[in-house]
């Protein structure tokens, strides 16, 4: 079917990709050591925020219920057509998360996703809506951060030629994705289909909250509406570059773009944005190896 085709072909031409994620890389890394060359990195003198111990364990208690948002969502998407159980869809969703690490644009979550179910038609359509509603709210807020920046930069016309540009192309995205998977939703109830919306909302307003929780004891003298506005960017940065070792180098370098005019001291804003890789990423994507080997036997089939 198409969906392994496409996958086969990656596989064949990994350079291709592996060059992209290289460049990005290498490019946001740049951007660190250029920005932090005039600075002496010291974490003992880095003053921490007294409240740290209590904001790293909630942060740390808002990841499980983050992932476990996850599960239930991926679980609920399933449900017009294949039922399981939240424990497998907990070990799919962090096996997908291990696997993103060595393949570019978060596609070992899809792949995992996919190879698992029994119809993977329908399980293509339901990751993809997934991923579409999640996107929509990343765009909403990466869209107003990056008005905020344009501001900031003085870029403005810039910006709305970008806005008037990806108008058109996000369309066509969305048409395509629809003509080619729409057996899947005529088939949806629009309970199921206000869950799935739901649960997307509940869990980007979750991580949100966790990054805006490390940022704000770090960074107190900004205000939410501009730690908002950061968070927003740094997000949709994440989401539409090729990422090497689950997205290191480019939170940190978005980070640094956007809040350098305001802050005087970049280890402030590199800090909280590592806490938040290590735990939304690195601890989750550790447990999930254990799962891969088991889903290694379908991915290669």
């Amino acid at each position: 079917m198409q969906i392994k085709n496409n996958h086969s072909n990656y596989l064949q031409n990994p350079w291709i990709i592996g060059m992209i994620k290289l460049l990005v890389l290498g490019g946001c890394l740049y951007i660190i050591i250029t920005k932090l060359q005039d600075q002496s990195i010291n974490l003992n003198e880095l003053i921490w925020p007294a409240s740290f111990g209590f904001i790293i364990g909630l942060v740390l208690l808002l990841m499980v219920f983050n992932w476990y948002l996850e599960a239930l969502r991926w679980k609920v998407s399933l449900q017009p057509f294949e039922a399981i159980s939240i424990k497998n869809a907990w070990q799919v969703i962090l096996g997908g998360l291990a696997l993103n690490w060595v393949l570019p644009f978060t596609s070992g979550d899809l792949l995992v996703r996919i190879s698992q179910q029994q119809d993977k038609y329908k399980a293509t359509s339901a990751a993809m809506l997934n991923r579409g509603v999640m996107l929509c709210f990343t765009l909403l807020l990466g869209l107003y951060g990056m008005s905020k920046l344009a501001i900031e930069y003085n870029v403005n016309g810039w910006f709305t030629f970008l806005l008037i540009f990806s108008y058109p192309i996000i369309r066509w995205l969305f048409k395509k994705s629809l003509d080619q998977f729409l057996s899947y939703f005529r088939n949806m109830s629009r309970m199921i289909l206000l869950k799935i919306i739901l649960l997307s909302l509940f869990r980007y307003v979750v991580f949100v909250f966790q990054f805006y929780l490390l940022l704000s004891a770090f960074l107190p003298d900004l205000s939410a509406e501009l730690l908002l506005a950061g968070i927003g960017w740094i997000f949709l940065i994440r989401s539409v570059l090729p990422l090497f070792f689950g997205g290191v180098g480019v939170r940190e370098a978005s980070g640094i773009l956007f809040f350098e005019p305001h802050v005087s001291d970049l280890q402030l804003i590199i800090v909280p944005i590592f806490f938040i890789w290590v735990i939304n990423t690195v601890m989750p994507s550790l447990v999930g190896l254990i799962f891969v080997f088991k889903f290694k036997f379908n991915i290669a089939q």
